[in-house]
């Protein structure tokens, strides 16, 4: 028995819509080429990447439990976005980049310092503070007080942490000086412990780290004296090329700012006078006192 054309056509059809259909619930769960807004604004969730370093971002070792000031930051930040955060991945310095790009997490919640390399790839949301970046000594080491220039120098010993921004700008300012360079995930504090056991001359770091070790050390290291290197500024880091999710977190940034959550937050953290300094407000008050 012959089939009509006419129901040859719509057999043919049918299975077009069928298979339209099947792929179109396929496309719902996890749409082809999904940027990160799309992605975070589906699930409702903002996968974080983190590295440990006081004050802003803390690990407890038996518990596993995240705090410090980053943590705080970003928790208020879901909250005022309506979104859920979770801590996916304790990552490097210099790897943290590439788990953006890779779409491994969605944003570096632990902080980060911007500087050019780095934006040649990423991008960064609106600073919530900035730090002071100094050289620092063994306790009783005065040659380079007022004179970093002494430490570029082949016969001086520098430490610093593979990839992170301080041990960028160590290596960047000091050339010609010897570097131990420790493995990227290894804690900022052992910079400090080759330089006070005698395996380095200096290290270089932001003056909250290197308060609260020397206060939790006291005699071992010493800041040099004279201006700080580096003024580096910290936020949370974001895939590059996506506008639409660091608007998003620039204006929920700036609320927080606004309405003195972010003042909370960093007075909570700041143990050290002068160690984490504000940006200036936005505005200018035209009365007068």
């Amino acid at each position: 028995m012959k089939k009509s054309p006419i129901l040859i056509v719509v057999a043919f059809l049918a299975g077009l819509a069928g298979a339209w259909v099947f792929q179109s619930k396929n496309a719902t769960d996890k749409p082809a080429h999904e940027n990160t807004y799309d992605r975070v604004m589906r699930t409702q969730t903002l996968r974080c990447g983190y590295a440990v370093w006081t004050p802003f971002l803390l690990k407890d070792p038996n518990t596993g439990k995240l705090s410090g000031l980053f943590y705080d930051y970003t928790q208020a930040l879901g909250e005022i976005l309506g979104l859920k955060i979770e801590w996916t991945e304790e990552v490097s310095w210099g790897e943290f980049p590439a788990a953006l790009d890779a779409g491994r997490i969605d944003a570096m919640c632990g902080g980060a310092y911007p500087n050019a390399a780095r934006a040649r790839v990423i991008d960064f949301v609106r600073p919530i503070l900035y730090q002071p970046i100094y050289v620092y000594a063994r306790a009783g080491d005065t040659r380079f007080d007022h004179n970093h220039s002494i430490i570029n120098d082949a016969s001086i010993t520098l430490t610093a942490v593979e990839g992170s921004m301080v041990g960028r700008v160590a290596v960047t300012d000091f050339p010609k000086a010897k570097a131990i360079m420790l493995p990227e995930l290894t804690s900022l504090a052992e910079t400090f412990v080759n330089v006070a056991s005698r395996k380095a001359d200096v290290t270089v770091s932001n003056s909250a780290t290197a308060e609260e070790y020397m206060a939790n050390n006291p005699g071992k290291m010493r800041r040099v004296a004279g201006k700080p290197l580096h003024l580096a500024w910290n936020s949370i880091a974001i895939p590059g090329g996506q506008y639409r999710f660091r608007q998003m977190l620039d204006i929920a940034t700036e609320e927080l700012i606004a309405n003195g959550q972010i003042e909370t937050i960093i007075a909570k953290h700041e143990k050290f006078p002068d160690t984490l300094l504000r940006p200036a407000l936005p505005y200018r008050s035209s009365s007068v006192h």
